[in-house]
């Protein structure tokens, strides 16, 4: 039995209970290791080992957040199957125990600091799920401190009897309908209390299932019903913010907040002093002890409070003298830390208004941006530089883009994005997965794409730079590498069936290095790009960034060349100058927890064979590739080139039809099973050469049928080197391929052919040669045609042409990481 007096992990002793309701209780407590007072929330069983790792996730993420409004986290973790949360203490009492004896003008001060911190946790793709007074921490000098972030995921799981956890008098009408959330629930929730503070009441009373019909359909009493004396304003910001259409209400937690302080401003110019004056009058509400019963009934739970679960209402505080408001600054940011003030404005627009991202989506966007700063680090010294500008210029055409899209576009935004271009400025350390996303909701709908291709194309006609050295070989504005849809980004990052809290930890614990020590920032980005790192915007970079360009410089200064190391050792040994990846060597060892490098190395093993060289890969053909842009999109079940959405005769929007395989998963063959076929085949040609009087000659060696073909083993006793494989049954053809020796079974369990076959006889194959590297082969029946390739992009374009499905695992099927799709 957990309780007061226990001690959690060997470090957490409880010494007080501080609240206790639906989600479970909170005490104080003493940090046994770090000397210091915490509060620990005991979550009750909350559905088993998946939910308690998805709480965990959220735990992670939110911990991150660091605002003077926001309470910090500081930990998650489980003992005897309770889960619990390590948080800061705060030293005061709650909103919902305190806002009634406060002045209108006091509440709505506090308001906006909450506005504030939602803003500011929305901008890193946080949403919170369960605003609500209680949840609004004060401190001795009522500074308010949102808490609970972490455990959003709490607030919408249904229990046994299917009741909604948290509280329906808060919840926004997307909640109570089950629909999926982004960051305006937040702001509809924050409206509720908005309108409680300035009326006495919520908006809409009764039971659980009433309320959130209410929320879901009817609008709310205006607020000058209940309370006169409001103005006209504040009455029309409430409203705005319990707008039934998430997109009817206001834009960002930070024009609530500017909002709420001109409504404070015009308080203080009527005479009334927040820190002295009585509330406003206001009519007589509900039974305010009924309230708080069904508050306690629904499950809320007041983090930080000495309330008791009885159902009484809590008890009035004295009131207390409070110093003015102290402006609290914002914390840092790209947009508010990069130089330029071209690219500080243009940062400014695109994030102003907040998107929601999920753990793979952060993995993803970042993988990509941390490729953007050090993907041309591999490549030998003469070729680095220009591909370096290569990524420069991909960068700041995300930006260039998504600026002028997001502002209409018009004529001078596209001018302005323009002009980014042309002089070149430097801007891949201020970008975050935002503005990826961002981007990418530019291409995710046919009127979009549209929009795109005409704002592209001003752009292209308005750049001169562009139109020198960022076109691809149809004149399109691409310098490649430009992704439609978040797939396409699977193309940089390796491999990753999910994304847990165990990463996300990782990503937080290297981004407090990263912020905290200026030297081990600045020796990583001066290997990573000499371009990037003198740029201030570099300590904004989030830790989905960060931690992906540390992996990869560490996989860069293992996999360097020998000329690299040994000019390295030259440099740092020999002419005693300071090499930026001996540096970052040194700081990462010193600066890094031994635990965090070794799996930061664990990591690294696998990046030795993923991410593909996709730099290379274009670089082997880019004087003959014509698509608009290079990566890959997965529509409709298989990847096609983005060429097909870009396309004019692609304005509908709807993908080409395409000749569709006949199963998904390829037909693969081991080193075991054509081994067994080789010695088949000699066995029948040897016993041709010498026939055995009195028997018929064997009728030949085995064969594996491939729809209307077959698969056969060519014999030789010749060389030892390789192996010979054809599949035969074309008029007058057959598909021959070398392949490493079959003389012995090597590795029997090693996949060396992968074939599929398509409902016109079509086939894709991926080989192994005598070499060990993978080759392509596409047979197209129809014009009875045969095309050889070395990388699949090459391929997945041939496709294109021809309206083949492309195979969705083409680079995957001869590797340790395919798995069969299994669909049927």
């Amino acid at each position: 039995m957990i309780g007061i007096g226990t001690t959690l992990r060997q470090r957490y002793l409880l010494e007080k209970e501080l609240g206790r309701g639906g989600m479970g209780a909170v005490y104080s407590a003493t940090d046994q290791v770090l000397a210091r007072k915490v509060a620990i929330k005991l979550l009750k069983e909350q559905g088993g080992d998946e939910v308690g790792k998805r709480l965990r996730l959220e735990a992670q993420i939110a911990a991150r957040l660091l605002h003077d409004n926001v309470v910090r986290i500081y930990d998650f973790d489980q003992d005897s199957g309770i889960s619990y949360l390590i948080m800061e203490e705060v030293d005061g009492t709650s909103y919902v125990r305190r806002w009634r004896v406060l002045t209108l003008a006091e509440r709505l001060r506090i308001l906006a600091q909450v506005a504030d911190a939602l803003d500011y946790a929305h901008h890193q793709g946080v949403i919170h799920r369960d605003i609500k007074p209680g949840n609004v921490l004060l401190t001795a000098t009522d500074v308010p401190k949102l808490s609970d972030f972490g455990l959003s995921l709490l607030a919408e799981q249904a229990d046994e009897s299917g009741a909604i956890r948290g509280t329906p008098h808060y919840m926004s009408p997307e909640q109570a309908k089950g629909k999926r959330l982004d960051f305006r629930t937040d702001l509809y929730s924050l409206g509720v209390m908005v309108y409680e503070s300035a009326t006495g009441v919520v908006p809409f009373l009764g039971n659980t299932t009433t309320v959130m019909a209410q929320h879901s359909g009817t609008p709310p009493p205006r607020p000058s019903e209940r309370n006169p004396s409001i103005s006209e304003s504040l009455e029309r910001l409430i409203l705005d913010l319990l707008a039934k259409r998430p997109a009817d209400r206001p834009a960002s937690g930070a024009a609530v907040a500017e909002a709420l302080r001109q409504e404070v401003e015009k308080l203080g110019s009527q005479g009334l002093d927040p820190a002295v004056d009585a509330p406003p009058a206001i009519p007589a509400g509900p039974d305010l002890a009924a309230l708080a019963r069904i508050e306690e009934e629904a499950g809320s739970v007041d983090s930080g409070e000495a309330a008791g679960g009885d159902g009484s209402p809590p008890a009035k505080s004295p009131t207390r003298a409070v110093a003015p408001p102290r402006p609290v600054p914002p914390p840092a940011n790209a947009a508010d830390l990069v130089t330029s003030p071209m690219v500080r404005s243009m940062l400014r627009r695109v994030l102003a208004e907040p998107v929601i991202l999920q753990p793979e989506e952060r993995y993803l966007m970042g993988h990509y941006l941390a490729y953007l700063l050090i993907g041309a680090r591999r490549l030998s010294l003469f070729k680095r530089r220009d591909a370096d500008r290569r990524n420069a210029d991909r960068a700041r055409l995300l930006l260039a883009m998504t600026y002028a899209l997001s502002c209409g576009p018009t004529e001078e935004s596209v001018k302005e994005a323009a002009e980014l271009l042309d002089q070149q400025i430097e801007v891949r350390p201020a970008l975050s997965p935002v503005v990826v996303a961002k981007y990418l909701e530019w291409r995710a709908s046919p009127p979009h794409r549209r929009l795109f291709r005409q704002t592209r194309k001003a752009l292209l006609e308005a750049s001169s730079y562009a139109r020198k050295s960022m076109t691809d070989a149809k004149g399109v504005l691409n310098p490649g590498l430009m992704p439609q849809v978040l797939d396409d980004l699977r193309k940089v990052a390796p491999t990753r069936t999910v994304v847990d809290d165990v990463l996300v930890e990782r990503w937080n614990r290297l981004a407090e290095i990263w912020r905290d020590q200026p030297a081990f920032r600045t020796a990583t980005l001066r290997y990573a790009s000499p371009l990037a790192y003198r740029d201030p915007a570099s300590q904004a970079l989030w830790p989905e960034v960060v931690y992906p360009l540390i992996e990869l410089a560490r996989w860069q200064r293992r996999f360097r060349s020998r000329a690299e190391a040994v000019w390295d050792g030259l440099v740092g040994k020999v002419l005693h100058i300071g090499d930026a990846g001996s540096q970052l060597d040194r700081l990462l060892e010193r600066s890094v927890p031994a635990r965090v490098v070794a799996q930061i190395d664990d990591s690294v093993n696998l990046l030795a064979r993923k991410p593909r060289d996709v730099e290379e890969d274009e670089d082997v053909g880019a004087e003959a590739d014509e698509a608009a842009d290079r990566l890959s999109a997965a529509v409709s079940g298989g990847a096609i080139d983005m060429d097909d959405l870009a396309a004019d005769a692609s304005r509908s929007g709807q993908p080409r039809s395409f000749v569709p395989l006949t199963h998904p998963d390829p037909l693969r063959f081991l080193q075991g099973q054509l081994h067994e076929l080789w010695k088949e085949a000699v066995n029948a040609l040897q016993s041709q050469a010498r026939p055995v009087p009195g028997r018929p000659a064997p009728a030949g060696h085995q064969h594996i049928a491939v729809g209307p073909y077959r698969l056969v083993v060519v014999a030789s006793l010749r060389g030892r080197a390789a192996g010979q494989v054809a599949i035969q049954g074309m008029a007058n053809k057959q598909v021959e391929m070398t392949t490493p020796s079959f003389r012995t079974t090597g590795s029997a369990g090693k996949p060396i052919l992968a074939i599929w076959l398509y409902k016109d006889n079509s086939l894709v194959i991926s080989h192994l040669d005598f070499q060990g590297a993978v080759k392509y082969i596409l047979w197209h029946a129809p014009r009875a045609h045969q095309l050889r390739f070395d990388v699949p992009e090459d391929v997945f374009r041939e496709l294109q042409t021809l309206g083949l499905e492309p195979p969705e695992q083409l680079d995957k099927a001869l590797s340790r990481w395919y798995r069969p799709s299994n669909k049927v």
